[in-house]
């Protein structure tokens, strides 16, 4: 199934009478994070723009325009990860349970995984731990790229890409972990398929850039993610059941 229809159908699946309760909790925790980090950023905003401008040689003064738009950007897309990196670790446990629910919605029977809440809460937020070691190097890494000269020209498309992937696996992950998926076999499965991956990953991204759009988007990628799995994961990565 094409990514971004299954982004659309998770747009559907959360508008479901049976489902729809399921995005309560995390739609509120996303209000909860992004409130706080809206309040810290309007207070922070010029003092964090204010010391990476500080770390300029003085040669570099006649570029302090350029460097201060540069630093601004920077500090704007750090947020956004910061925010989704939070939001994803307090909800995890909720965005699993939602992802259940789905799964059972739409395939009939429940994932392999599957206990109460506060059984889940350590597997998931476990899980989280683990995508951040993957995740925080390459974004340390494009973020060197990104004040390279002539290099950082690049850096746009670099962000989109990484971004897509990044919210693949983030939403396709927790499906896969509800069904006993090792985030390495989950990764090396979304590879072999990196362009419905990131098809489905684009959305996602460019989304959660959007203010308020972002509040509720975390339970529609959670949904559109479980559907991305049943239809182009599942089957593959499920061992039959033995008769």
């Amino acid at each position: 199934m094409n990514g971004i229809d299954c982004f659309v159908e998770g747009f559907q699946l959360v508008r479901t009478p049976g489902l729809r309760k399921y995005i309560v909790i995390p739609t509120v925790i996303n209000v909860f994070v992004l409130v706080a980090l809206i309040t810290v950023s309007v207070s922070q905003f010029d003092y964090w723009v204010g010391g990476l401008m500080g770390m300029l040689p003085e040669w570099m003064s006649f570029l302090s325009w350029l460097i201060k738009m540069l630093a601004v950007l920077i500090v704007a897309v750090l947020l956004f990860y910061l925010f989704t990196i939070i939001a994803n670790i307090i909800a995890s446990p909720f965005n699993a349970l939602l992802s259940i629910k789905v799964e059972e919605h739409l395939v009939g029977n429940l994932p392999a995984s599957t206990t109460s809440i506060w059984l889940i809460v350590p597997r998931t937020v476990g899980r989280e731990i683990a995508k951040l070691y993957y995740f925080l190097p390459r974004l340390v890494g494009l973020l060197l790229v990104s004040i390279i000269p002539l290099i950082n020209t690049a850096a746009p498309i670099l962000w989109l890409l990484f971004g897509a992937w990044m919210m693949a696996i983030q939403y396709t992950d927790y499906a896969a972990d509800n069904n006993e998926i090792s985030f390495s076999d989950l990764r090396r499965e979304l590879g072999g398929a990196r362009f419905q991956s990131v098809l489905f990953g684009t959305p996602v991204y460019l989304l959660l850039a959007i203010p308020l759009a972002n509040l509720i988007l975390l339970p529609v990628a959670v949904a559109g993610g479980t559907v991305f799995w049943i239809k182009n994961l599942r089957g593959k990565m499920l061992k039959p059941v033995s008769a």
